[in-house]
């Protein structure tokens, strides 16, 4: 977690197009973690970034431990001014829910800006300095579900897709299923959001989206995955979960998680990672002893043996 000091560099290129980096401008706040940053994307105007940030200052000096449950995350937006080149705190505000993951919501001509905020069991739009109300929906879970009902849910990572008429983002929650979410939009406003249930994938630290149409999945546990992206998951029947739909506080919404339907894998990237434990013996009687590991987590655990050479 960042603490006290939070540095911005300025990337530019010169008259010979290459690259170079300013010196770090300071944006200084004592006794603070950060949980997740984000860059927002602000079109042609200062460059802003969105933070969860926690202030433990407080809760730190309080020996009776009541400060401690009483501290709230805030998210808090940041912008470079480039005239004045100095970074200021635009907006802050307190968060009702402790968020884990904020995802950028395209800004300019692309789109109304902001950040989606993820949270356990909903997921959030807040606009630039609160101007618009916010947008909640609850994340949707798996129906008749083996694991604890009263376990939270939550986002683990994402990634956007934008074109020049529309744009959408994919996010994974931490069994693996994925979800498309969209934002419905009027006059730059962000009115409702909608989910989808698109696919199930191995748990993944990172999503990127291809612009040739492939969903490359950075596997936490496990080999890493190469998907094509056959359909984007408008014509089928699967339900579209909505904000606008009125709901109890703490009700959610269920699907039914399925075999592929979206995605086509095309590639594999194996990965020892993690490495629960490893031996090395010469079982194979080679006179080169092997090296066998035990990978992986759940039911993609592998044992895997290694031989020492070149293939």
């Amino acid at each position: 977690a960042v603490e006290k000091k939070k540095l911005v560099y300025i990337l530019n290129r010169d008259t010979a197009a290459r690259l170079t980096i300013s010196s770090p401008l300071e944006a200084p706040k004592s006794n603070t973690l950060v949980y997740h940053m984000v860059g927002v994307d602000a079109g042609f105007e200062n460059p802003l970034f969105a933070c969860l940030e926690m202030n433990y200052e407080e809760a730190d000096n309080d020996p009776t431990g009541e400060a401690s449950v009483n501290t709230q995350q805030t998210l808090t937006f940041y912008e470079l001014d480039l005239g004045l080149n100095n970074v200021i705190s635009k907006h802050t505000e307190p968060l009702e829910e402790h968020g884990n993951f904020l995802i950028s919501v395209p800004g300019g001509s692309d789109g109304p800006s902001g950040v989606l905020i993820c949270s356990e069991n909903y997921i959030t739009y807040k606009s630039v300095g609160d101007l618009h109300p916010d947008i909640r929906c609850p994340i949707p879970r798996r129906r008749n579900d083996l694991d604890d009902p009263e376990r939270g849910m939550i986002f683990v990572c994402s990634a956007t897709h934008k074109t020049k008429s529309m744009f959408f983002f994919l996010a994974q929650t931490e069994q693996g299923d994925i979800f498309k979410i969209t934002l419905e939009i009027d006059d730059d406003v962000v009115t409702e959001i909608k989910l989808k249930y698109f696919d199930t994938v191995p748990v993944a630290a990172s999503l990127c989206v291809l612009k040739t149409g492939f969903l490359f999945v950075a596997s936490e546990f496990g080999n890493h995955y190469l998907y094509q992206i056959a359909h984007l998951g408008d014509d089928d029947d699967e339900p579209e979960f909505s904000s606008a739909i009125p709901l109890e506080e703490g009700d959610t919404f269920f699907f039914g998680p399925r075999a592929l339907k979206n995605l086509v894998l095309v590639d594999e990237l194996e990965s020892l990672s993690p490495i629960m434990n490893c031996q090395i013996a010469d079982l194979a009687n080679e006179d080169t002893p092997q090296l066998y590991s035990a990978c992986g987590r759940g039911p993609r655990s592998t044992l895997r043996v290694l031989r020492h050479g070149l293939e």
